[in-house]
Order: structure tokens, then C-alpha cells, then sequence
């Protein structure tokens, strides 16, 4: 009986102190870090207004949602998808271009396979790098870049055709042929010259946050202390009560 009613104070006690380290761990979760992937866009020489639409997927299944999942970037220009992390790990994306309608346009079938690191930081935060690889590749790519190209009109008409026409007469069996030469100009348009930007620098450090097992810790202190009053308690009373048969 007396071992019961010693017990309660002591659950009481153990509640307390998983409150106490609850608050203090949760003090320490991890702040979110913004991870931004640049992509670059070349000129299309030939079209002006051309726009790129390029994707962005997640490859495994731990990897964050990216802020917006497609982009529209202007030629010669540079976007950036945005990735909010808020635990260390390792996170893999795929990005592409997606073809458009246009007959006339070349468009890009490169595919980038990007993978995201994040880890803990010497503040106790998290910081991150990137590092893209050409899909099928070892090779680190240099930037994550498309370019399309306008298709010649050499590349998009047949060549020449020939018609055959015979003619009969009554007096003098005669077969004339007369061959047609339908020639289908070619206008030479100058072929899209892939011109080389500044790579963009994709690797990168930010340092937020903490990292902390904390249910884990918080259940082995747990399992510790209640194991230790337990033991105390009962050899307590079983000390009082030899005294007791003394």
C-alpha cells in the first residue's frame, strides 16, 4: 500500500518532465530554408517571342513539393524553382523542357536530373547544396540550360518532284516526254547559334534550425527514470519491512 501511494507522486513527477523536455525540444525544431534551382533559357534566334515552359518533378518520395512545379521563361532569360526543406536529407528532382505545338521550332530534349542535400550546419541549423547531372549521365552539368532552335526551310520541304507526260498521233507513233522540274526554293536561315551565359553557380549553403532526436531521447529518459524510481521505491520497502520482522 505504501509503495502505491508513493507511485502517484512519482508518475506526476515523469509527466512533468516530459512536458518540460517536450517544450524545450520543440524550442529547437527546424526553421523552413528556401532552396531556389536556377534555370537558364538562350536566345532562339528567328522568333522573338518565344517563351520555354519547363517542369520541375520530384523523384523520391521524402522530396518536398516545390513552391510552383512549371516555369515560363522568357528567351535569354532565367528562372528559378523555389523548395521550402525543413529536414535534413537527400532529395532528388527531375527537370524538363515540354514541347510545344510549333512545327517550326526545334525544342530542347534535354532532361537534368538535380539532387538537393540538405544537413545540419556547425550553428546548429541546416544548410543545403545542389548538384544537377545531364539524365543518363555522371558528369555534373555546369547550369541547368535549354536551348530551342528554328528549323531551316531545308530541314521542312521535300526536294524535287518530276511529272512524265506521253503524246500519241495518228501518222507517226510517237511518245514524247516531257519532264516538269518543279525546284522548291530553299531559303538558307541562319542556324541557331547556341551561345554560351555565364554558368550559374548552384551550389550554395543556408543555415537554420536544429537538429535533435527528441522523442527518441525523451522515451529512453522516460524508460530511465521510471525504471529507476520503481527500484528505489521498492527497496525501500523492503528494507522497512526487515526492520520491521527484526
Amino acid at each position: 500500500m505504501k509503495l502505491i501511494k508513493m507511485f502517484i507522486p512519482a508518475v506526476v513527477c515523469l509527466l512533468s518532465l516530459w512536458v518540460f523536455f517536450s517544450v524545450r525540444t520543440d524550442a529547437f525544431a527546424y526553421e523552413a530554408i528556401n532552396v531556389t534551382i536556377p534555370v537558364d533559357c538562350f536566345t532562339v534566334y528567328g522568333d522573338n517571342t518565344h517563351t520555354y515552359e519547363v517542369k520541375i518533378e520530384p523523384k523520391n518520395e521524402e522530396a518536398p513539393k516545390p513552391v510552383s512545379d512549371s516555369l515560363n521563361i522568357s528567351e535569354d532569360g532565367t528562372g528559378t524553382f523555389d523548395i521550402s526543406i525543413t529536414e535534413p536529407g537527400t532529395y532528388i528532382y527531375n527537370i524538363y523542357e515540354v514541347a510545344g505545338s510549333n512545327e517550326n521550332i526545334q525544342y530542347d530534349s534535354s532532361s537534368y536530373t538535380v539532387t538537393v542535400y540538405a544537413e545540419n550546419a556547425e550553428d546548429g541549423g541546416l544548410r543545403y547544396s545542389i548538384t544537377a547531372c545531364s539524365t543518363g549521365s555522371d558528369s555534373k552539368a555546369e547550369s541547368i540550360a535549354f536551348q530551342d532552335i528554328v528549323l531551316s526551310a531545308a530541314e521542312k520541304v521535300p526536294t524535287t518532284t518530276m511529272t512524265t507526260t506521253t503524246t500519241t498521233t495518228t501518222t507517226t507513233t510517237a511518245t514524247m516526254t516531257t519532264l516538269t522540274d518543279t525546284t522548291t526554293a530553299v531559303t538558307s536561315t541562319t542556324t541557331a547559334v547556341t551561345t554560351k551565359k555565364q554558368s550559374t553557380d548552384i551550389i550554395s549553403d543556408i543555415m537554420t534550425g536544429d537538429n535533435f532526436p527528441a522523442h527518441a531521447i525523451r522515451l529512453v529518459m522516460l524508460i530511465s527514470a521510471m525504471t529507476a524510481i520503481f527500484a528505489f521505491l521498492f527497496k525501500r520497502d523492503q528494507s522497512e519491512e526487515e526492520k520491521k520482522n527484526e
